[in-house]
């Protein structure tokens, strides 16, 4: 997996000879895909596929500025990682209330999973006051959009 990431990393670094002489400097990494994504929105989706990639292999600290960057720039997914970043204490302080945050800017973008994810929030009281009409909402709305996890809570509620 490391090597996947190294070379896909890779794609984005700048070949250019340094005055002492090292071609592609140390710096490059998440760092270029920061800079990559700020150029060059269009290739979210990649270069946010890549720093998913480096969060769920474990190097949460190092992703988590670019995941920011990444669910900032409207990347769904990316607002769900960061979510379950801030829910679980991955490369930052746990903080149910930026969890919360992030799950509903998923859900706003019709995103099921954040729909769902979101709707659960509201369900648990995690994050947000508990409000079962409000979860009800989101949860019909991530099972309309194909989430079978949201279609079995329905269920039950």
């Amino acid at each position: 997996m490391r090597w996947m990431m190294a070379a896909l990393v890779a794609l984005f670094a700048t070949a250019a000879q340094a005055d002492d002489g090292i071609l592609n400097p140390d710096e490059g990494g998440i760092a270029q895909l920061r800079e990559t994504l700020a150029a060059r929105p269009d290739r979210a989706g990649f270069v946010c596929w890549v720093v998913y990639e480096t969060q769920k292999g474990g190097m949460h600290q190092t992703a988590l500025a670019a995941l920011q960057d990444c669910a900032e720039s409207g990347n769904a997914p990316s607002m769900i990682l960061l979510s379950h970043a801030y829910e679980n204490g991955l490369g930052t302080d746990a903080s149910p209330e930026l969890a919360a945050h992030w799950a509903k800017q998923a859900a706003m973008t019709g995103y099921a999973v954040g729909q769902y994810h979101y709707g659960m929030a509201l369900l648990r009281g995690q994050g947000v006051p508990a409000d079962a009409s409000a979860a009800r909402y989101w949860l019909q709305q991530a099972a309309d959009g194909g989430d079978e996890n949201a279609a079995e809570v329905l269920k039950t509620m």
